[in-house]
């Protein structure tokens, strides 16, 4: 099997935004008069989107509101990638890949300028495409961003792998049809995830790269 392209998520996989949505989180809630939350709340919390992020964050008391959304988005782009970090493994990793002409693209739930910004500001040409949140696609665990990402680099399903470090990633790379690799650097963990059915777990970068390569040998 020649693995051609690697679909990867973003927040938990290629970086570590766990202190930035845990402060755009409670910016929020401290402007809407609502208890904050901890950090380890705020790391459950995540996965699914912004619009998701703060309506399980808010008190059962206070319903959610596009207004709201509009405020979480606002805290969103002014305080994002203050203090986000990029996995250990993961810059030689993608610049292995590109070496061995293996594209790769990020598949997110965060808005999708977001997304872009970070691809951009972290990783620039060692990845060739990124994808977030738009109002014409579902967002993930449904297959549709994935397939737009494997549509603008040329590949199938059958080329691809998906890396990520939730459940939703899981599904997601099952929803499009590819196989998954889960990592346990990000926001759940090794336990959470066999729990949810992941199929190959990986505990460093490097091993992403080692599971390709013994792909490869497989034929």
């Amino acid at each position: 099997m020649k693995i051609k392209a690697v679909l990867f998520d973003l927040d938990g996989t290629l970086l570590n935004t766990l202190p930035d949505l845990y402060n755009i989180t409670n910016t929020t809630l401290r402007e809407l008069g609502c208890p904050e939350r901890s950090m380890e709340e705020v790391r459950q919390f995540v996965g699914n989107g912004a619009k998701l992020l703060i309506k399980r964050a808010l008190p059962e008391n206070v319903e959610y509101t596009d207004e709201i959304m509009d405020r979480m988005m606002a805290n969103y782009l002014k305080y994002q990638n203050q203090r986000a970090e990029v996995y250990a493994g993961i810059p030689e990793l993608l610049a292995e890949l590109k070496k061995r002409g293996i594209r790769s693209a990020i598949v997110s739930n965060k808005p999708d300028p977001a997304a872009v910004e970070v691809w951009k500001q972290f990783f620039g040409d060692t990845i060739d495409f990124a994808i977030g949140t738009r109002e014409n696609m579902h967002i993930k665990p449904h297959p549709d961003q994935a397939n737009e990402a494997m549509r603008v680099l040329g590949v199938t399903s059958a080329d691809c792998v998906y890396v990520g470090d939730s459940d939703t990633d899981i599904a997601t790379g099952t929803n499009a049809g590819m196989e998954t690799l889960s990592v346990t650097w990000g926001f759940r963990g090794e336990e959470f995830l066999k729990a949810h059915g992941a199929a190959h777990i990986v505990d460093r970068a490097e091993e992403i790269l080692q599971w390709i390569l013994e792909k490869e040998n497989e034929e």
